[in-house]
């Protein structure tokens, strides 16, 4: 049995659609959570009309990411058979599946064994282009490499050259976590990482405690990639501008989410974040520098 986790706070339309895609599935034994964290525009009426064997559990809007997550991991431990073959998926709600995706899924699922297995994530609007296929990070020097540079942001050339990835991290979005694993490292850390960063930090841990994580390459998500988080390319070389970028709970960025993974997560800690936080600066500086000076123009 595979458990979708799916954390929801509006986006009516976006939820309706990654539902709609899970309802198309050819493998049929799973059963969808959705964690409504205090949406006002009638997302669990929707899903209450048109989705009746989704089971909708309910916040507050205080739960962000990780918060309503654990939300859904608890229910699914406490119903879950514990036989130890069952599996949590987390979605996003900006995220839509194609038909076999559960079925490909499973499959890899049966024959990776002792894995988390994550997806590639490919744009919706041009699902040749990919967005997601592994991390490479050092955790000295504080170098994110993505492995997407690797095979030209291509789905079509990652497929032809290889039928799995590794990676050092994995991100929520399309990530199948055997329930065993939550028996053993805990769940997400939403005290420290509420909103960015705990699926990566809950990835660490998972291989820090001896489990493999891996990209089988057929397995893919769709995302709409413009409509996540705060998008930075926008941002105007202003005051304001990075008080969000840095400031916000909602930016990956955020000076405080930044500051916890170094101390929790680095070796080199106070020096990480500070070496860190520099050349993010720089490279938000130089973003919003080339982006005023193509509007003015």
């Amino acid at each position: 049995m595979i458990f979708i986790v799916i954390p929801v706070h509006n986006r009516k339309e976006f939820t309706r659609n990654c539902l709609c895609s899970l309802s198309k599935q050819t493998f049929k034994e799973y059963q969808v959570i959705v964690i409504d964290d205090g949406s006002t525009d009638g997302t669990s009426e929707m899903i209450m009309s048109e989705f009746p064997d989704v089971h909708i559990i309910k916040g507050d809007g205080n739960l962000w990411w990780a918060g309503a997550t654990n939300e859904g991991v608890n229910y699914v431990l406490k119903n879950c058979n514990d036989n130890g073959i069952d599996y949590i998926l987390t979605l996003n709600n900006d995220l839509e599946v194609p038909e076999k995706y559960l079925e490909i899924l499973a499959y890899n699922a049966s024959i990776i064994q002792k894995s988390v297995l994550g997806s590639v994530s490919v744009d919706i609007i041009a699902p040749e282009k990919m967005e997601f296929c592994g991390i490479k990070w050092n955790e000295f020097t504080g170098k994110y490499y993505l492995k997407v540079k690797d095979y030209n942001y291509s789905y079509n050339d990652l497929k032809d050259k290889l039928k799995r990835i590794d990676s050092d991290m994995l991100p929520g979005r399309g990530t199948l976590i055997p329930i065993k694993v939550f028996h053993e490292i805990g769940l997400y850390d939403s005290q420290n990482f509420p909103q960015y960063a705990a699926d990566e930090d809950f990835a660490l841990r998972a291989r820090k405690n001896g489990w493999d994580l891996v990209i089988p390459t057929d397995v893919y998500v769709k995302s709409h990639v413009t409509q996540t988080g705060i998008d930075i390319s926008k941002a105007r070389f202003n005051l304001g501008s990075y008080k969000q970028i840095f400031f916000s709970i909602k930016s990956p960025l955020n000076l405080k989410t930044r500051y916890r993974w170094a101390m929790k997560n680095t070796r080199l800690k106070l020096l990480y974040f500070l070496m860190e936080s520099i050349k993010i600066l720089f490279s938000v500086s130089l973003k919003m520098i080339k982006r005023n000076l193509s509007v003015s123009k």
